[in-house]
């Protein structure tokens, strides 16, 4: 692992991905319960959310890469 990496992966970026992932694992969960009931509209909503939750995520990732190395 190159030193910039090792950066990257610290406290914060563990927490944030931890996290991310806790709530992702919850919404598969809820999503496929609801596909099991036949709930289109409650599994297209937990997709969705999994997407956003993927998406900020991501966004915590480079806001926490940019604050370490930017400028």
């Amino acid at each position: 692992m190159g030193r910039d990496t090792g950066k990257a992966l610290g406290g914060p970026a563990i927490a944030l991905l931890a996290v991310g992932a806790v709530i992702n694992v919850i919404l598969f969960y809820l999503m496929f319960r609801f596909a099991d009931e036949e709930n289109l509209f409650m599994v297209l909503l937990t997709a969705a959310l999994i997407g956003v939750i993927s998406l900020g995520v991501a966004k915590g990732l480079v806001h926490i890469s940019r604050r370490n190395y930017g400028k």
